[in-house]
């Protein structure tokens, strides 16, 4: 019966994430759990605790050429008294251009359901955008004088500017709901670029609008006794003509309280569909959360990547005034 009760909600974030069609991709985390803020507006504020920070770091296609990497840091606050409001800064810098990206974003987040058994929320998130390129790196088929490359000769191409500004909008929505006393279901619906700004450096006309990202995520947490915990998840994102789905398991390890302290280890496999498998870990000490993952590349870019993909590294804390004593079979927090 629960089961049945709890499937139609799992059904409407599914059916979203399918009639919605999105319209250059961005960038993300495959340990996107601990990038709350960057995975959806209305997780924001929702922890156990005060004030929360998260980092993360993700470099990618090293054996290829110059790296990708991408940083992110945020800062998020909860207090019953106020609204949940969070701020979220991204960096990425890619290729030998030094394409790079930067994200200034402020978040906040709305309770419209909350009580023993569930909760839906709703976040919103805005702020401004910069990127920029080194045109001197680039090269051009003007370069070319019929025999060899010459860097010398002038590309014959024209730039309005060497970066664009702009800003942007996001939103999302999270339902999460008990199943029992041993398991507990996470939907996560979340819309980026609401607001398709123009990606030209050229002042092309019409304008070339950054697509929608519609991102997506069900997680289903099962606990199987005080010290063992399954979270199994399936992630998508779509944007213009790239889709990404991403699923598998974390197996979740919890060490017996000393002196009050939460001690927790846990693994993870995944597998990201014609792209890559990558396996993670981490461990929660406290108020401390780390993890790290690798990616083994296996699509077409193999014979150039040698199965080598993107290494990832993630570090969160929560500042609490008031230590809560919590179960360890308790699946569904505190702050629901």
């Amino acid at each position: 019966m629960i089961f049945k009760k709890n499937l139609k909600y799992l059904l409407f974030f599914i059916l979203i994430n399918t009639i919605i069609k999105s319209y250059a991709q961005d960038f993300h985390y495959s340990m996107n759990q601990l990038s709350p803020l960057n995975l959806n507006p209305a997780l924001t504020g929702w922890y156990n605790g005060d004030v929360r920070i998260n980092s993360n770091h993700r470099s990618q296609w090293k054996s290829i050429s110059t790296p990708f990497d991408t940083y992110s840091i945020s800062t998020d606050f909860s207090n019953p008294k106020l609204i949940p409001f969070g701020l979220l800064v991204n960096q990425d810098i890619a290729g030998d251009s030094k394409f790079k990206t930067l994200q200034i974003n402020l978040s906040f987040a709305l309770n419209l359901i909350k009580d023993s058994l569930q909760q839906l929320r709703i976040g919103f998130q805005g702020g401004f955008s910069s990127k920029s390129i080194n045109v001197n790196n680039l090269s051009f088929d003007a370069q070319y004088n019929g025999a060899y490359f010459d860097p010398s000769l002038p590309t014959t191409e024209s730039f309005n500017s060497s970066s664009i500004n702009y800003g942007n909008m996001s939103s999302g929505i999270f339902y999460v709901r008990k199943l029992g006393e041993k398991q507990l279901v996470k939907s996560n619906i979340s819309i980026f670029n609401l607001n398709q700004s123009n990606q030209s450096f050229m002042g092309a006309s019409p304008p070339i609008p950054i697509d929608i990202k519609i991102v997506s995520k069900i997680e289903h947490i099962v606990v199987f006794n005080d010290f063992f915990q399954l979270e199994n998840s399936f992630f998508n994102i779509n944007q213009g003509p790239h889709t990404e789905n991403l699923f598998g398991s974390e197996f979740h390890y919890i060490l017996a309280d000393l002196f009050n302290v939460k001690r927790e280890i846990w693994l993870g496999l995944f597998y990201r569909n014609k792209d890559a498998v990558f396996v993670s870990a981490g461990i929660t000490y406290d108020s401390w959360n780390f993890g790290i993952s690798y990616d083994i590349n296996f699509s077409e870019l193999v014979p150039a990547s040698r199965y080598r993909g993107g290494f990832e590294i993630a570090l969160a804390y929560i500042f609490k005034r008031k230590i809560k004593m919590a179960s360890p079979t308790l699946i569904c927090p505190d702050y629901i």
